[in-house]
């Protein structure tokens, strides 16, 4: 039984109104389905405890958004520790999902902390780059709009909030070349990539572009600036032993003894072969629904995938088998998600984080999108078509394609030598050919006819070693 801090601020279970009981306890069995341990089982729970028993209302009535706030409140004046107060907000917050699930209501959505990303800019740069942004979101999927909007507010903000830092911007063509230079030092010199500085570059181009689509006055010589050289590209794809090693580690997780972590890694082990065996993006994973999934035949489909194209992909045992130990594990949800953690569709960065869990046990570094180019290795170098593989990863562009596999060094002189060996073959002189004699089609003959053969068979092979013979006589 867990100790009650502030005891006078709960009421007793029996005191609650009609049917709250029952919404308490259906409330706990959804966060033990949903994967939660008995630490945020009883942490959640109490904070479910003091929201029942400060809103004297039937479970049906409460307000998730105004009701709930209440409560957040009376947490922030009552509790003084700063971990039991962010407990009890994140226990509220599931309360808030719960009651959604249980009412039939739609989860309210997120919001981008524009405050953050706007901090410090002018007024019109401010409506500019919000303006961009909400031009942007029509093109986006619709599955995740807040973390496509998160995303592109972050890279298309970074320059933009170190210039309003840097210097004076009265308008779009104040962002100069030189002003952009002076960013790329600065961040050179705090380690990074010329990756994300090109990712930045092409960002504001795109939004200078636009501006230039409403009449609006730029710097011209800013969309010139020419990307970072980014050097040659080592291969991406795993080696097979870490791949191993790595499979091993999560098969483990799959079978703990810990009923979470069972299914944590259980939906793991499916996931992970999807993007292994069958090169599907992190975002085609998370986005993947129930529906797509036809395992009795062994496929599945990836809608709206990158470039807004749809394709079959097909599935190995090995991935069937997983989403089978997998399913009934998965629980009751308002989602049709195929994988989900705590009751929600996986993150941006679940896939990358849980790879990096397990991949610290054996210390490497792997990354989702790793899988994928090992996909394409991997069956390339086993003798599958390069066109069934862009075929099935949903490439436009062979090129693609190639960029993302490599044969290996052993694949490369199996392919020499046994071609060689055809080219050998085709330049070796030929022996000169004897027809054979009369004695060696009699042998012929002879050893056919010690076969198996049914009388008609016989009868033939008779007058042809008779015929034989008599030519023998005459020459």
């Amino acid at each position: 039984m867990v100790s009650l801090i502030h005891p006078e601020l709960y009421t007793s279970l029996s005191q609650w109104p009609r049917g709250n009981v029952g919404f308490y306890m259906r409330f706990r069995r959804w966060l033990r389905k949903g994967g939660y341990g008995e630490a945020a089982l009883n942490l959640y729970g109490v904070a479910a405890r003091l929201a029942l028993s400060q809103i004297d209302k039937p479970y049906w009535l409460i307000d998730p958004e105004s009701d709930l706030a209440f409560v957040t409140t009376v947490i922030e004046q009552n509790y003084a520790s700063v971990d039991t107060r962010a407990g009890y907000r994140k226990g509220l917050l599931k309360l808030a999902e719960f009651l959604c699930y249980t009412n039939r209501q739609p989860a309210p959505d997120k919001q981008i902390n524009w405050a953050y990303y706007l901090a410090g800019m002018p007024e019109w740069l401010a409506a500019d780059l919000r303006g961009y942004i909400m031009h942007c979101s029509r093109n986006w999927q619709a599955a995740d709009p807040f973390e496509n909007m998160q995303s592109t507010a972050g890279r298309l903000t970074r320059f933009p909030r170190w210039a309003v830092a840097h210097t004076t911007l009265a308008n779009a063509a104040d962002l100069t070349p030189q002003v952009w230079y002076a960013y790329v030092d600065e961040r050179f010199k705090t380690g990074i990539k010329p990756a994300t500085l090109n990712g930045d570059l092409s960002a504001m181009q795109f939004f200078l572009r636009y501006l230039t689509q409403d009449g609006r006055i730029i710097c011209d010589r800013f969309l010139l600036i020419e990307r970072l050289r980014e050097g040659p590209r080592l291969p991406k794809d795993v080696p097979p032993e870490q791949l191993r090693r790595l499979f091993a580690v999560i098969e483990t997780e799959a079978a703990a003894d810990h009923a979470s972590r069972r299914r944590a890694g259980m939906m793991d082990r499916a996931w992970f072969l999807l993007m292994l065996h069958s090169g599907l993006r992190t975002g085609e994973v998370r986005r993947l629904l129930q529906t797509d999934l036809d395992l009795a035949n062994k496929r599945a489909r990836i809608v709206q995938a990158k470039g807004a194209k749809d394709r079959i992909v097909f599935l190995s045992a090995a991935t069937v088998i997983a989403h089978e130990a997998y399913l009934p594990l998965r629980g009751p949800l308002a989602t049709d998600h195929l994988f989900v953690s705590y009751h929600k569709p996986l993150s941006r960065t679940y896939c990358a984080s849980r790879l990096r869990s397990y991949a610290r046990k054996y210390g490497v570094k792997v990354t989702p999108h790793q899988l994928r180019h090992s996909c394409a290795t991997l069956l390339l170098n086993a003798g599958a078509p390069i066109l069934t593989v862009q075929t099935l990863l949903g490439h436009k562009q062979i090129d693609t394609t190639l960029h993302y596999a490599r044969l290996y060094d052993g694949t490369v002189a199996t392919d020499y030598y046994r071609a060689m060996a055809t080219v050998e073959q085709q330049l070796t002189p030929m022996p000169e050919q004897k027809p054979a004699n009369t004695g060696q089609l009699v042998a012929l003959v002879d050893a056919l006819q010690a076969g198996t053969l049914n009388a008609r068979q016989r009868e033939l092979l008779h007058t042809l070693r008779t015929g034989l013979l008599n030519i023998s006589a005459k020459s």
